[in-house]
């Protein structure tokens, strides 16, 4: 029988960073996914925001995040041989009021890594009319599908991966054993199968399904994402992810006529240029009630972990997050950040 110190159940953001950390720390590790099972991931724009237009601030942790993000992205780029990850410029119409709180923003110095400038006419055209327009730095996006795709290979190349569905039973976590497999701990990494996971069904998950386009805009500029209301994120030759949608009642994977007009109607607003869509996407979040992700061991099972809860945010959250799982599964006495140990929901 196979040993392996760490099997990881699920291969969507969370389990693909948190199996690399494993790795390229020497730690022996298997992942096991159901190629079934949706990923938000793959549907999700990947888009990195180091802002909260809301409240017009910095998003939470983002000083510590983007540094740990940029650095493993680049990494995994090395070592997959392919480019995935992408900086660019945001554009952010203005209203009178957000322009004052912008420019009183720009002032503080803790917000110089993030805001770049504010102007008065907008640096790409075919943008509605705004009272000034705020651009981020520090933002960008990331090829989720071409980052997971690139990461399957891998972990098959390397005999790191088995494409199963593992049972959500008692005895299945408890022999610590999976088909020829001997594990000494087990992380469930399942998205937003974590809501109906019997282990973790303490855990106040609140999935929300969200609908992306992707369209053809050959007139607009593919050199800054522009965000309000809906953002529009180039993705190269003239298309553009378009979204979202958020949906708490209807978490099923199919793109509704619903979720297409609310895009397309704000889009609208924002830019005025022809464009074709040409894709229609939908996939469940994985969000949890405070919009932190959760990490950490089972109170129950000294050999049970999860790492899930990325959300909205998770390709800039799983770098940072996978390496403090990493941590914690590797010493028992680490004490992971409050505010996203499993713990806080006991």
């Amino acid at each position: 029988m196979k040993r392996k110190e760490v099997l990881i159940v699920g291969q969507g953001l969370a389990g693909t960073l948190l199996a690399f950390e494993l790795y390229l720390a020497g730690v022996e590790v298997c992942i096991v996914n159901n190629p079934q099972k949706s990923t938000a991931t793959r549907v999700a724009a990947g888009m990195v925001n180091p802002m909260v237009f809301k409240r017009m601030t910095k998003s939470w942790m983002v000083d510590d995040l983007l540094p740990v993000m940029k650095k493993r992205y680049h990494k995994l780029e090395e070592l997959l041989g392919e480019r995935f990850y992408f900086d660019m410029p945001m554009i952010k119409p203005l209203s009178e009021q957000e322009t004052e709180l912008w420019q009183q923003r720009k002032a503080d110095e803790k917000f110089a890594p993030f805001i770049e400038d504010i102007s008065e006419t907008s640096p790409v055209d075919r943008i509605f009319a705004s009272h000034a327009y705020g651009v981020v730095k520090g933002s960008g996006y990331l090829k989720t599908g071409l980052f997971l795709d690139a990461a399957k290979r891998f972990f098959q190349e390397n005999e790191l991966l088995i494409e199963a569905d593992y049972p959500a039973n008692q005895s299945s976590f408890e022999n610590h054993i999976f088909q020829d497999m001997q594990f000494d701990k087990i992380v469930f990494c399942e998205g937003h199968y974590l809501k109906t996971h019997p282990l973790f069904d303490f855990v106040r998950l609140q999935p929300a399904k969200g609908e992306v386009l992707q369209i053809y805009a050959p007139n607009l500029s593919e050199n800054f994402i522009i965000n309000r209301r809906v953002f529009v994120l180039p993705v190269g030759d003239h298309r553009f992810k378009v979204g979202s949608t958020y949906e708490w009642k209807d978490l099923t994977d199919f793109p509704t006529e619903e979720g297409k007009n609310s895009i397309v109607d704000r889009l609208k607003e924002l830019i005025h240029v022809d464009f074709t869509i040409e894709e229609h996407w939908a996939g469940v979040r994985p969000t949890v009630i405070d919009r932190r992700p959760v990490l950490g061991k089972h109170p129950q099972h000294e050999h049970v972990y999860v790492f899930n809860g990325l959300g909205t945010k998770g390709v800039m959250l799983a770098p940072y997050f996978a390496k403090e799982i990493k941590a914690l599964i590797m010493n028992n006495n680490y004490e992971i950040n409050k505010q996203v140990d499993l713990a806080r929901f006991l």
